[in-house]
């Protein structure tokens, strides 16, 4: 029998490879977007509907869907754009949970993030899914909107048949919003500074072949963390840089003067309108300290890690393809 699957976010950089993969599992794909791409993928049926627009959530999601996946999220790190991601995050997911029960989904697998066990701590922190989650209470309204969406869904976990996947930092080929901006300051070495955090790196390829083992074989109400390499800043421009073949400056300026200057960015934005690079959010979620263990994944659903090396040598060749990069 084919399996159905239902994915929201289907266009961002998660989403499509989720897409990809499902159809070459011989899934059939029915994809919500806001607007169908130009850059359709073959074998996936687009839907256009939003996580506001609860009948057109109805009219999206087939009956009987044999898993909804759900990627969409809002990430912004701008506090001027808190009450857009409040309702996408929070109302956006209500939404999406009243079509599920209406349409009859038969599992949910939903796509939270690493941050909603907190990134408020000093000091390294070792994760497993045993940890308290501490986000709901952050002061990054990302971080909090997303614990609260995945603590809905956990309240709803045996109606959903719902299970909870947290990725780590998620990089890989395609990017086109996320790692991207590092990796260009890079090449063209205008790096600021070597941030002071610490993390796992994920290739984004795990995270989609996890969120569809997750489907096959997760447990109602679990978490499962999808996690990668475990590496401090310092190490990861290091091995990057390697990876790439090219020389990167290492600058490493005071935490104070960068907390600083992501003040006053925000606060320039504010008159400008144009989102800064760096606002006081984004700064407190990527110096975050911690390392993680993803034994629960791989025991339960067979999860894989891709080692760093070969993910660099993926991105390096599809940075050259674009025309990014040239060593």
């Amino acid at each position: 029998m084919t399996q159905t699957a239902f994915v929201t976010g289907s266009t961002g950089f998660l989403g499509r490879h989720l897409c990809q993969q499902l159809v070459a599992a011989d899934w059939q794909v029915t994809a919500m977007c806001r607007s169908i791409p130009e850059n359709a993928l073959k074998g996936v049926n687009y839907v256009q509907a939003d996580l506001l627009d609860a009948e057109s959530l109805v009219q999206a999601l087939p009956e009987h869907v044999s898993c909804l996946f759900h990627t969409a999220a809002d990430t912004n790190t701008w506090k001027k754009n808190n009450p857009r991601q409040t309702l996408t995050n929070i109302q956006g997911t209500q939404n999406l949970i009243s079509a599920a029960k209406k349409q009859s989904a038969k599992k949910w697998v939903h796509v939270s993030s690493i941050t909603t066990f907190g990134v408020d701590h000093h000091g390294m922190m070792a994760l497993t899914e045993e940890v308290p989650q501490e986000g709901g209470g952050s002061r990054v309204n990302y971080v909090k909107t997303k614990s609260q969406a995945e603590q809905m869904v956990k309240d709803h976990a045996q109606v959903l048949n719902a299970l909870v996947v947290n990725p780590t930092h998620i990089i890989g080929v395609d990017d086109q919003h996320n790692w991207i901006r590092l990796f260009k300051m890079m090449i063209s070495d205008t790096l600021p500074t070597i941030p002071v955090g610490a993390g796992s790196f994920v290739d984004v390829k795990d995270v989609a072949r996890g969120c569809i083992l997750a489907a096959e074989r997760g447990q109602v109400g679990e978490n499962y963390i999808l996690g990668g390499t475990n590496l401090n800043f310092e190490q990861f421009i290091d091995q990057v840089a390697d990876g790439f073949g090219i020389e990167v400056t290492r600058r490493k300026k005071p935490q104070a003067l960068i907390r600083m200057a992501a003040k006053i960015k925000s606060a320039i934005a504010y008159i400008t309108g144009n989102e800064p690079d760096l606002t006081p959010e984004s700064l407190q979620i990527i110096s975050h300290q911690y390392s993680c263990s993803s034994e629960k994944a791989k025991d339960f659903l067979g999860y894989q890690i891709t080692p760093f090396e070969h993910t660099m040598a993926d991105i390096k060749d599809n940075l050259m393809a674009r025309g990014i990069l040239s060593v």
